[in-house]
């Protein structure tokens, strides 16, 4: 077997490895390693049609397999665009508008906190 093909097995093992033994004490990187892999396999194989200047079987079945991995998690990645989405839409709900700040605050005045309560225990009181 050539040397190159050994090493790139080798790092592939202890890639994986590393990746059970994290998950066995709870720290999961499968989708990472995932999107790493298959990056670096679409630029290996970008990389090596640019040194030929065509694209060779070889190069285009790299990019084929590097965009596979990649993109075979999209429904991942469509759950965490929708849940994106929910947190966005519900940060809009929460958040005042910056038109509504503006009329509470020219409504209050300058008024301070103590200002407002004694208005509000004098109505209590019948006062005003």
């Amino acid at each position: 077997m050539k040397q190159p093909v050994k090493k790139l097995g080798g790092f592939l093992f202890i890639l994986i490895g590393v990746t059970v033994l994290l998950g066995l004490i709870g720290i999961h990187l499968g989708s990472i390693v995932g999107l790493a892999i298959g990056s670096w396999l679409l630029y290996w194989g970008y990389s090596r049609s640019q040194e030929k200047e065509r694209w060779t079987l070889s190069s285009i079945v790299l990019v084929a397999v590097g965009a596979l991995i990649i993109f075979g998690g999209l429904g991942g990645v469509a759950s965490l665009l929708f849940g994106i989405l929910l947190v966005y839409a519900g940060y809009k709900l929460i958040k005042p508008e910056s038109s509504q700040l503006i009329d509470e605050q020219s409504q209050h005045g300058s008024l301070s906190t103590y200002d407002v309560l004694d208005d509000e225990i004098e109505k209590l009181l019948g006062n005003k």
